[in-house]
């Protein structure tokens, strides 16, 4: 007694210095403390997880294995359920809220147990510890336990209590490649944890303590015997309430390895790639549409391969705000022998006549066209460039709107050649065709014949833009994408204009089953089929979508069954009929700065007097010209009509005046090499003093009759040469009677013929014709 007093008193007059030394050692210990964690501080940024990608609606759509090749799925806050919290608690660390990352009491008593055994046989680990011994697995040794405890308050010193938890519950093992709880609520009980019942609850929680023994699926029974050990535990302490822990004792387990969902895996592996190191891509794919599209796809594509065509892709958008709602790449990723694996959506493919719509809208913002303005597809040659329709039939006068309904080339041909190609390319790729930027220095006139190499989402990127007006923005992947303020590319007007023409029904590409969908949504819609079918294209859409086609070979074979119209057209109204089976059809309205005017159904200009057959137009105001139609002219006859006079020939009576259609020079060689009937101006009168009285069209080059002899390997080339009336301004030349080339009476032009017969002719704008034929021979 006497002994206990004597120290109480040394401690008395001693505690102020007791005091110092306790407050410098715990100062020292806290500065010795930060210059350790400054030295060493704790990496958590080891800490991997797997790439999961989501619908728009939080729907698992794929997930990718972490940088160290785990499937440790990231659990957020809103994802533990409180029970889980409970449980884990309970049984791993009672205290947790309480202490700094380390239980002192539990510490000490493992302490002593670990020396007498000579090895440490308990650990006293808590919840931060053991996070920190999973994020820097070691051997269990004392000095081990010390950095344990080192780092476990270096956790607590920079991570919340709830992150520390969240930390936990995503690195438990749960056996080979699986880590966390999520990623194990996944694979093996194929449910979100936030859904866990208390009996699967204790599962997980039993299984990280053995991860080898307490194994899912080969081993169920053994995880039942000691879950329910623990269900007994939590009805003591009142965890649960009772009639849960009975429903949880009787609960069978069913847990069987899964794979985790392959949505879209074209679409989430670009996903994936793009967006690196993120945990969670919220995309804006709408998962119901997605796994509709596929099916759809699927079942048709295994119908088209009588015709050996063997995959498609397909791109859905929601106009009103560019989401990408649907993405198929493939009509079977898993298809090896079809290169399953290619994203047909990402691919470069060539695009056929599908860019033609916005060469049309680009001339209507120039003023150079509108709809009803009259083209010509006559042969034509571009420097040496013979542009055809796939049927290789012209069809003489045909309008805008008849030309871009039935995709002829020639008319889109000329009407480029018009225009400054340059300003067409530069609205392709301000409209998100930046593929073009490298092909630019290649590209020329049969761009807008599939010249060019395009890929399908930038082209449904485009008519989107034709369906909101001619604003054009990004199309948007993910949810937390920034939406850019939208470039006003094409006119309000242009792009009604357009999408006018495109719901016609009365078309090459209507498919045959159309008029039996009652209700079929009214949609634009239009093709494209690419050189040698090898690709069939077709992009529809109304003001609330817009659904993009492919349909071929990712090994590019040929099929000659192929085309936009046949194989990609069914598909899209399938498609949009599925995603818009009732909407209103009358959504395409008139823009308020367009007008209507009347014009001449011949040229598509403004009617003169002559005009007796006029139809309505819609037109641009301030833009579209004001050109008045010149398709008759008055000219001066005699009596008869056999001769015709100008103002300096006019004789002074026994003249008439009379109507003649004023045909452009291209027309009378189409009517002229076609044999084609059509009414012309009489010829002039031969006593004209303003021209020569030879008017005949003869060929000088070559010669008629003639046997050319030409050397190899030099050059084949043979002059053209005419001698032609001067009242002529254009002449064109056919060899074989097929379109070659066109030059002025006084110009020559060279060709290169195959050996053989040959005929050689010319036809001037007046309607006169000339022939010859020659032999080449090669010596």
């Amino acid at each position: 007694m006497n002994y206990l007093r004597n120290i109480l008193n040394w401690l008395k007059t001693r505690r102020k210095k007791i005091l110092w030394v306790t407050a410098i050692c715990l100062v020292g210990f806290y500065l010795l403390f930060k210059l350790m964690d400054n030295l060493y501080p704790v990496d958590t940024e080891r800490l991997s997880y797997s790439t999961v990608v989501l619908s728009s609606d939080g729907s698992i759509l794929s997930a990718f294995l972490s940088k160290d090749d785990k499937w440790r799925i990231q659990i957020l806050k809103e994802d533990i359920p409180e029970g889980l919290k409970k449980a884990f608690i309970f049984k791993e660390d009672k205290h947790f809220y309480i202490h700094p990352g380390v239980n002192l009491i539990s510490l000490v008593r493992a302490f002593f147990q670990d020396i007498r055994a000579g090895r440490v046989v308990s650990g006293a680990s808590t919840i931060t510890m053991q996070v920190a011994r999973m994020l820097s697995p070691e051997r269990r040794t004392f000095f081990n336990k010390f950095k344990e405890i080192f780092r476990a308050l270096q956790l607590e010193s920079h991570y919340s209590k709830q992150e520390i938890l969240e930390m936990y519950f995503n690195l438990l093992p749960y056996g080979g490649n699986v880590e966390g709880i999520k990623a194990a609520s996944l694979i093996y009980l194929h449910k979100q944890p936030i859904n866990l019942s208390p009996a699967e609850i204790a599962s997980l929680m039993i299984v990280p303590n053995s991860p080898r023994h307490y194994r899912f699926d080969n081993n169920n029974g053994a995880i039942i015997a000691g879950r329910n050990k623990w269900l007994e535990r939590f009805a003591k302490a009142h965890l649960f309430k009772e009639k849960e822990i009975q429903q949880a004792l009787s609960e069978p387990l069913s847990a069987k390895r899964a794979e985790l969902p392959k949505i879209a895996p074209q679409f989430c592996i670009q996903m994936a790639a793009k967006h690196k190191d993120e945990a969670y891509i919220k995309t804006t794919l709408d998962i119901n549409l997605q796994k509709k599209a596929q099916n759809i796809l699927t079942e048709y594509v295994q119908k088209l391969t009588l015709w050996n065509i063997t995959n498609s892709a397909v791109i859905v958008v929601r106009n009103k705000d560019h989401a990408v709602m649907a993405y198929v790449g493939s009509a079977n990723f898993d298809d090896v022998a079809h290169q399953g694996q290619v994203d047909g959506v990402d691919a470069i493919r060539s695009p056929g006549s599908a860019l033609k719509p916005f060469l049309y809208a680009l001339a209507f913002d120039q003023g150079l066209a509108t709809p009803k303005t009259v083209l010509y597809d006559v042969p034509s040659n571009f420097s040496g460039y013979q542009p055809q329709d796939y049927d290789r039939i012209f069809r003489g006068k045909v309008t805008v709107e008849d030309a871009l309904l039935n995709s002829l080339n020639v008319p889109a041909v000329k009407m480029l050649s018009n225009m400054d190609i340059a300003t067409y390319i530069n609205v392709l790729e301000n409209g998100g065709c930046r593929t073009l930027v490298s092909q630019q220095p290649k590209l020329g006139l049969s761009l807008v014949l599939g010249g060019c190499g395009i890929k399908l989402k930038e082209l449904t990127g485009l008519y989107v833009t034709l369906a909101n007006g001619g604003k054009y923005a990004p199309l948007r992947y993910t949810q937390d994408q920034v939406e850019t303020k939208p470039v006003q590319l094409l006119s309000q007007e242009s792009s009604f204009m357009i999408s006018h023409i495109l719901t016609e029904m009365q078309r090459t590409d209507v498919p045959a089953n159309l008029d039996d969908a009652e209700h079929f949504p009214k949609i634009a819609w239009k093709t494209g089929t690419s050189y040698g079918h090898h690709d069939g294209w077709c992009v529809g859409y109304n003001d609330k979508y817009t659904v993009g086609v492919w349909v071929g070979n990712f090994n590019a074979a040929e099929a000659q069954e192929l085309s936009g119209a046949s194989c990609a057209v069914p598909l899209m109204t399938q498609l949009f009929g599925t995603l818009n089976y009732y909407n209103d059809l009358n959504w395409l309205k008139p823009p308020p700065h367009i007008g209507m005017r009347w014009v001449c159904s011949e040229t598509g200009k403004l009617p003169s007097t002559y005009c007796t057959n006029l139809v309505p137009d819609y037109y641009i105001p301030g833009v579209s010209a004001t050109e008045t139609c010149d398709h008759m002219k008055m000219v001066y006859t005699d009596a008869k009509g056999t001769i015709s006079y100008c103002r300096s020939c006019l004789p002074k009576a026994g003249y008439v005046e009379k109507l003649y259609p004023s045909y452009p020079p291209e027309m009378i060689a189409y009517y002229s090499l076609y044999k084609m009937p059509f009414v012309k101006i009489p010829p002039h009168n031969p006593e004209c003093p303003r021209i020569y009285n030879d008017r005949s069209l003869s060929i000088q080059s070559p010669v008629n009759g003639t046997e050319y002899l030409l050397m190899k390997n030099e050059s084949r080339n043979i002059m053209l040469k005419c001698n032609a009336g001067n009242d002529v301004t254009m002449v064109y030349w056919y060899i074989n009677d097929k379109y070659y080339g066109k030059t002025k009476p006084d110009e020559t032009l060279f060709f290169t013929p195959n050996d053989g017969m040959v005929k050689v002719s010319c036809t001037d704008d007046k309607g006169r014709t000339a022939h010859i034929h020659i032999t080449v021979k090669e010596i």
